[in-house]
């Protein structure tokens, strides 16, 4: 079975890829968040407000403890992920997918809730394109990753016998033409 080819990468190339992405974007997330997602809390009296004030109120307050957990166990799972290429587990490949897709929905929400009037305009775009921009990377891997889990799932399935399989064209050439490999009979 010949490989597909989507944009110049394999469907492996492009999981193993996303991995590598989500660890360094998970990275630079941390580090560029650190300092807008620290010490938003105010205390006000929080007592006599609506459950939607407390929820909002608890979001902002622990809201770098929030990503900071999230972002660990996108590490751990990306780390999976790879894992789970190389031994071809597709259960791991699924796993990441439906990590990612919680994992962006909580950090949209943590942004909703901490982008406020006290960070600079530019800032909070810059956080917002960001954001936007991995989300999309996301979306654009998790084509490969797919794709690659479905090859996997078929491979392990039995419809598919290996995804790796390499025919040489002298084994090929044996098997479709019995007749090219007998002795060469002299006339004469």
């Amino acid at each position: 079975m010949r490989q597909q080819h989507w944009l110049g990468m394999t469907a492996k190339m492009g999981t193993v890829l996303s991995g590598v992405f989500t660890i360094m974007a998970t990275n630079m997330c941390l580090i560029f968040e650190h300092r807008y997602l620290r010490n938003n809390c105010t205390d006000n009296s929080l007592q006599n407000n609506s459950a939607s004030v407390l929820i909002s109120h608890f979001i902002i307050c622990w809201a770098f403890n929030i990503v900071f957990f999230l972002s660990f166990i996108t590490l751990i799972i990306s780390c999976f992920l790879l894992y789970s290429v190389y031994a071809q587990i597709y259960r791991g490949l699924v796993t990441y997918m439906i990590w990612i897709s919680f994992y962006e929905a909580v950090n949209i929400t943590v942004q909703i809730f901490t982008n406020n009037a006290s960070v600079i305009e530019e800032v909070r775009v810059v956080r917002w394109f960001g954001l936007m921009s991995r989300i999309f990377m996301h979306c654009f891997w998790i084509f490969y990753v797919i794709s690659y889990a479905h090859i996997i799932y078929k491979s392990q399935s039995g419809n598919i016998i290996s995804y790796n399989r390499h025919i040489s064209t002298m084994e090929s050439s044996y098997d479709r033409n019995p007749r090219s490999s007998s002795a060469v009979v002299k006339h004469g």
